[in-house]
């Protein structure tokens, strides 16, 4: 199954990385055949100075920040077994049970307090114009969750037992990043390709 996963994995980061290249070749080649064409060439000294100065902020996108918190959600989510918890509620013992009644309670006060910071008027994290979209709550919207998850997942897995102290808690926010690893390769062929079509084609 990994093999099988890993050699997807590899053709689609390979597929990527193809056409990498011929955005590269193909913008000079266009560049050169048609001067009058609202293109730009990844070869011209100023492509290539683009080319090697904005890589970083290139991959700098939130978009790598909300992978990298729901790797970690997803891996202390996975390791407490919470989510085998909720699915088998009725078999569990009285330490599980009391460990996710916890959770519910600390759900519910986390839903309360985010109900509170942008349900009523004047919200901490409504927007200028009072509204959810845009404001600081819609721009945060994916951390917050991933982080109340984690917390939620932390929680049960101290209080039921699955996760024995910090060390298990930090292997926990980790193993989710790693079982990730086929995203990060991935992640940076693909945004280098977005970038590098949105420079050639001007947008």
């Amino acid at each position: 199954m990994k093999e099988r996963q890993n050699r997807l994995f590899g053709i689609l980061a390979l597929l990527l990385a193809v056409a990498q290249v011929v955005a590269v070749i193909g913008s000079w080649l266009v560049a050169a055949a048609m001067p009058q064409a609202a293109m730009r060439s990844l070869l011209s000294a100023e492509g290539i100075r683009w080319f090697c100065g904005h890589i970083d902020d290139n991959l700098a996108q939130p978009l790598l920040v909300w992978l990298i918190l729901a790797a970690m959600a997803w891996g202390v989510v996975g390791r407490s077994r919470l989510v085998g918890a909720l699915r088998d509620v009725r078999r569990l013992d009285y330490r599980r049970r009391f460990a996710l009644r916890l959770v519910g309670a600390e759900a519910v006060a986390v839903v309360v307090a985010l109900l509170l910071l942008t349900a009523i008027p004047h919200a901490v994290l409504l927007g200028v114009t009072g509204r959810i979209f845009p404001s600081s709550f819609s721009q945060g919207f994916v951390a917050i969750v991933c982080f109340a998850l984690t917390l939620l997942a932390i929680t049960y897995g101290l209080m039921s037992g699955t996760l024995r102290g910090v060390a298990d808690v930090f292997s926990a926010l980790t193993v989710g990043v790693v079982q990730w690893r086929f995203v990060w390769p991935l992640y940076v062929l693909a945004v280098q390709l977005w970038f590098s079509m949105k420079f050639v084609l001007m947008l």
